[in-house]
């Protein structure tokens, strides 16, 4: 005969469990878990590992001062993160996973490719996505609770027309991407950009991701004589790598890359003399303004060593408490609606949800983009650039 258990001492161990998720001090009706699946490992973890770290010092500071304030009742944000290594088949579990085994009602997804393996299902599920990601039509009208937080081609691509005005004799381009939706989407958005304003793309590549050996591309590339190879959408690790085999073999032009990316990783790989001149969007070393010397000095101080990648990868926390506060609800609806409305300030200025001329929706993160170029190893600060669409 089984041994009978007492069921006050069930009832107390239950309540216990209840009362315990998290910090302790907040139950699970006073948790506001926010997912993220996003790449930890692998050739886009230079992205996945600050966008991760980015979103939790955002919340670690308002969870310090109390939490946020919803309906005059306070909450703890938490954030549940899985590793999806860019592989979309990773990137289709982890989501299915914060939604059906987390209940998470609010997911930040990096990666063109898969952010639109989700579609469905963050749609399905009634979801509020925020996206760090490159893919055609996934901010559109059939996607209604799906919001950019990073400025995407449509809108870095207008850093060709300050090249052609400081560099003119730049006349060919050729391009090299991941062959997915990101990296096609890239280069389409891109390719029709610059041949309005007069460039020849004399050639367009298309690599798997996780390839090391990029020769025999680049010399296809190479036999069409660019004077710049842009890289868009390419993660830091393929990047370094290019760089460095096509110095090897010779091209001695500019690499562009107007999509965020960790310059100091494709240093570290391909050689800081072979990243000289490199232009880049979203990724500044120096110099930074004193709202960005604080964010520097906490992200530091809490994770032991800067990323400057984390600068925009902020974007998905302040918009999505900015909402939040707007609409004084928890419905991922509501704070869709009141996130096309919101104004809030990022590190890089005032931002909003915009682009409606665009995509048929607004919801296109809009603010002064930065764009560095590369010199002696580090990326520096050229300018500051509005979105081509409001």
């Amino acid at each position: 005969m089984k041994p009978s258990i007492p069921m006050t001492w069930v009832a107390l161990v239950a309540a216990t469990l209840l009362t315990t998720v998290g910090t302790g001090t907040a139950s699970a009706a006073d948790v506001i878990k926010f997912g993220i699946s996003t790449p930890l490992s692998g050739p886009a973890a230079p992205w996945g590992i600050p966008h991760k770290q980015a979103t939790e010092l955002v919340f670690d500071e308002i969870n310090s001062q109390g939490g946020l304030e919803v309906g005059g009742k306070k909450y703890r944000l938490e954030v549940v993160t899985y590793d999806h290594k860019y592989v979309i088949a990773e990137g289709v579990a982890t989501v299915n996973r914060l939604i059906v085994k987390d209940g998470v009602k609010y997911i930040s997804i990096l990666g063109g490719a898969v952010a639109k393996a989700n579609e469905e299902a963050v749609n399905e599920a009634g979801v509020l996505a925020l996206t760090l990601a490159y893919a055609e039509g996934l901010v559109s009208p059939k996607n209604p609770l799906t919001f950019q937080c990073f400025p995407a081609p449509p809108e870095t691509t207008t850093f060709w027309k300050w090249i052609k005005e400081h560099q003119p004799q730049i006349k060919r381009v050729a391009s090299i991407a991941p062959n997915d939706d990101t990296g096609w989407w890239s280069v389409k958005v891109e390719t029709n950009f610059i041949q309005k304003l007069g460039y020849a793309v004399v050639a367009k590549e298309f690599f798997e991701r996780g390839v090391t050996e990029f020769n025999p591309i680049l010399l296809r590339l190479m036999a069409q004589k660019p004077d710049a190879i842009s890289v868009m959408a390419s993660p830091a690790g393929s990047v370094g790598l290019i760089v460095k085999q096509a110095r090897e073999l010779g091209f001695k032009g500019r690499f562009v890359a107007l999509h965020q990316i960790d310059s100091s990783v494709v240093a570290s790989i391909a050689g800081k003399e072979n990243t000289e001149g490199m232009w880049v969007h979203g990724y500044v070393q120096t110099p930074l303004p004193e709202k960005l010397k604080s964010w520097q000095q906490r992200y530091t101080k809490k994770f032991g060593e800067w990323n400057a990648t984390s600068i925009d990868f902020t974007n998905p926390a302040f918009a999505f408490v900015a909402a939040i506060k707007k609409a004084q609800s928890l419905d991922p609806k509501k704070i869709g609606e009141a996130m096309r409305t919101v104004e809030f300030d990022n590190l890089w200025g005032r931002a909003h949800f915009g682009g409606k001329d665009f995509y048929g929706i607004g919801q296109q993160i809009v603010y002064p983009m930065p764009f560095s170029e590369v010199k002696d190893g580090v990326a520096t600060l050229l300018i500051q650039l509005p979105a081509p669409h409001n």
